[in-house]
């Protein structure tokens, strides 16, 4: 009669751990399918995830390494570039950058550290570069210096990293519509070229409180046009920098200290800004 309940007593003690365990493995898997904090496996913050980063875009700002980083609005569905550990120069070096003039300082950023050695720079041929007709425009080729559409230049060149900085060209007549559809159109063509290429879309650089161009070029039309940005990044499936949120003023417009004389061009000082934020978000 003992014995028959000791083999009960071990048949249920059995059960139990086999439960217990099964309980574990189902908690372990349901973690690593979805991660936690808005955070997926691979370090990638989704905006409107719980990622914790700052609204705004108006210098606002969320705390990561090195004290530069980029707060993001959590709307689109738009993905955050990530924080890394120092990428060093050599990352900053062998990025690629697809630009409008207002951004042609990038070109020079090596001379700093005395070196000739720069990142590649796509500018347009024509010296504009408008979001509503991006994928037609030909840029100049630095490795032969013919003209090319931005996809055929990444089809010979497979850049490893595409840094896109364009939208303030024509922005003051462009609508939503031919905006998004013609930013889409840039992005897509260069996926197709270059599928390996890992691209980044940066927010426009608003203008400056002093600004009197005649293009049209408001701050308010600068902030609405980067939410257009970060719709076709989510579209898309490529990273949103919001570049806004380390260059920009806490009213929204472009701070004196990183704008050219212009008014609405990136000086040398928002280059180097720009690229101590790339830096430290490596991907």
């Amino acid at each position: 009669m003992n014995n028959g309940l000791s083999g009960i007593k071990n048949i249920i003690w059995a059960l139990a751990i086999v439960v217990a365990l099964a309980a574990v493995l189902v908690g372990l898997i349901i973690t690593m399918v979805l991660g936690f904090g808005g955070q997926r496996q691979d370090g990638t913050l989704y905006l409107g995830e719980g990622s914790g980063l700052s609204s705004g875009g108006s210098g606002g700002t969320s705390s990561g390494s090195g004290g530069v980083d980029g707060g993001l609005d959590a709307g689109a569905g738009a993905m955050a570039l990530p924080g890394s550990q120092d990428t060093g120069l050599e990352y900053l070096f062998n990025l690629t950058f697809l630009c409008d003039e207002s951004f042609a300082a990038v070109g020079s950023f090596g001379a700093n550290f005395g070196s000739t050695a720069s990142a590649q720079v796509w500018l347009p041929a024509g010296g504009s570069l408008p979001a509503s007709d991006a994928a037609g425009t030909r840029i100049i080729y630095p490795n032969d210096g013919t003209e090319k559409t931005p996809a055929d230049a990444a089809g010979l060149y497979q850049p490893a990293r595409l840094v896109i900085y364009l939208g303030g060209d024509s922005l003051g007549s462009a609508d939503q519509a031919s905006f998004i559809a013609g930013y889409s159109s840039l992005v897509k063509g260069i996926q197709a070229a270059s599928p390996e290429t890992r691209i980044i879309c940066c927010s426009i650089g608003s203008v400056t409180a002093a600004y009197t161009g005649t293009d049209g070029l408001t701050a308010s039309l600068v902030a609405q046009a980067n939410q257009w940005i970060q719709q076709v990044c989510a579209d898309t499936g490529v990273y949103y920098a919001d570049l806004g949120a380390i260059l920009n003023d806490t009213s929204g417009a472009l701070s004196a200290e990183y704008a050219a004389t212009d008014g609405h061009s990136i000086s040398a000082a928002g280059i180097s800004k720009i690229m101590d934020y790339f830096r430290m978000h490596g991907i």
